[in-house]
């Protein structure tokens, strides 16, 4: 009976590590080649490297500088950069609980409907490891949360102009949609009196801009002003039009806010409801931000960015399953569905275990050969794949030391640069879209203007965005002196 109470006094906090035993085991064992291209440009940041200047970063900057502050306390390597992925999720997590408590969900409810709907839906969301779309995530829900923490739903200019400049400073798209957001509801909220419309409207967007002012001067004293822009705005017309794709099935999440205002009209009608009644104000809550968030997929309609896109209106199906639970609580009370709940998140918080526990294992093995000041430590690298680092680092040793310039042309570039501590800009991620305006005619030139350079490239395209164009000028105008790992090798004199 005491434990009870303990467990009950302390709800929250059981709460939060019961949902970390659930998640916590899939980010560890995630592949750490879906995160090198953003913790290498934390790694650089981290070495003195300007994220615009001198990289060619095309999100605004607060995700980088944050997670260069949390791996310069826990060590700068992918075990740390896996932990960071951990503690914003949890968070996200945390989030949603609390979002769903403040609309009347019991705690309990609440944690089994983020263990069964929202931790397998989003799955391989968080499996993608930490990134800045993790974060403008979590911003986006702290918003959320602040709007419905109390009885009465409230926007407060100076917490709303912060979340919303959080939001923009980790991924200005995002930050954009927020807002977008944030003023439907707020016309929505304050419809009957067009003063406090304005007024909210004006001092948020008011403190949003001196903040997201402050930062951006910054940037210009450092130099940075001009690249900042070009990789950030002027290079999303090439991204969206060389990058649209729709390629995963849960597109079909994309309906979840045209069938809730359909069944919303449906409920209203049927059961007379007001539009002050805690149902229709929370859902149109909801659909307020529901619709802004599905810009977020846009233009890679891949499973990760649906799922950043849809994870709000999948956050309101729980609120709405829990309207229907509600009203037959006595479901819970039986024994069968008790020992199928508890049987499941046995089995999940298992597999987490084995994974972490596999996990520690490889690391402390005795023939584990990273130690943990070398950034990849924490990684599962194969044998295969070490030799093939291995192998090119050595050629780019060797050539440097002729006084010639190696240029790894390819999306796994940033894994031998980790190696070599070095950087080659536009060179080291060439994707389309990520080089700012007229990004692939601006980078052809500068591979004309190259040296007394070789060039290595491959066939090999990890996210489908490398440009072709320029693959075949290289394999069209210069010569090929040999291969090396997977790579071709091209001289330019």
């Amino acid at each position: 009976m005491e434990v009870k109470k303990y467990i009950q006094k302390y709800k929250v906090l059981f709460s939060a590590i019961l949902i970390l035993l659930c998640f916590a085991g899939l980010i560890v064992g995630v592949n750490e080649l879906q995160v090198t291209f953003t913790f290498s440009n934390v790694y650089k940041l981290h070495n003195g490297i300007q994220l615009y200047s001198q990289n060619n970063v095309i999100d605004t900057p607060l995700y980088f500088y944050l997670a260069n502050a949390f791996l310069s306390i826990f060590g700068f390597n992918f075990f740390s950069y896996k932990l960071f992925a951990i503690v914003i999720f949890e968070i996200i997590c945390l989030l949603s609980l609390n979002i769903l408590r403040k609309l009347n969900v019991s705690t309990t409810r609440a944690v089994i409907y983020i263990i069964l709907i929202v931790l397998p839906f989003s799955r391989d969301f968080y499996q993608s490891g930490a990134s800045y779309n993790i974060l403008a995530l979590l911003f986006w829900l702290l918003g959320m949360y602040l709007i419905i923490r109390k009885e009465k739903f409230e926007v407060r200019p100076l917490e709303q102009g912060g979340v919303a400049a959080l939001v923009f400073a980790t991924k200005q798209n995002i930050g954009i949609y927020y807002l977008i957001g944030l003023s439907i509801f707020t016309i929505y909220n304050y419809r009957k009196d067009i003063k406090s419309i304005l007024k909210k409207l004006f001092s948020t967007y008011a403190i949003f801009l001196c903040i997201t002012l402050t930062w951006i001067a910054g940037l210009a004293i450092q130099g940075q002003f001009k690249d900042f822009i070009n990789y950030c705005f002027l290079g999303i017309g090439e991204f969206a039009r060389s990058n649209i794709s729709v390629n995963s099935g849960y597109i079909i999440f994309y309906c979840i806010p045209f069938l809730t205002i359909i069944t919303l009209v449906l409920i209203k009608k049927k059961f007379k409801l007001t539009s002050e009644s805690k149902f229709v104000k929370s859902t149109i809550f909801f659909l307020c931000f529901m619709f802004p968030s599905l810009f977020m997929g846009y233009p890679i309609f891949n499973t990760t960015h649906i799922i950043l896109a849809t994870f709000v209106p999948v956050l309101y199906c729980v609120y709405f399953i829990e309207q229907l639970v509600s009203r037959m609580k006595e479901l819970f009370d039986l024994k069968i569905i008790k020992i199928i709940l508890i049987g499941y998140l046995l089995v999940v918080i298992a597999l987490n275990l084995y994974y972490i526990f596999d996990y520690g294992c490889m690391l402390l093995n005795k023939d584990y050969t990273y130690t943990y000041d070398n950034p990849f430590f924490g990684t599962s690298s194969t044998e295969e794949l070490n030799d093939k680092i291995e192998e090119v680092v050595n050629f780019v040793k060797q050539k440097e030391s002729d006084n010639q310039n190696v240029v790894i042309f390819s999306t796994e570039a940033n894994l031998y640069q980790l190696v070599l501590n070095g950087n080659n800009q536009d060179f080291d991620l060439p994707l389309l879209g990520n080089w700012g305006y007229k990004g692939e005619e601006r980078v052809l030139n500068k591979i004309k203007k190259l040296e007394n350079t070789f060039i290595l490239i491959n066939d090999e395209d990890l996210v489908g965005q490398e440009s072709k164009t320029i693959k075949a000028y290289i394999r069209n105008n210069y010569n090929k002196t040999g291969e090396i790992a997977d790579f071709e090798i091209y001289y330019i004199e």
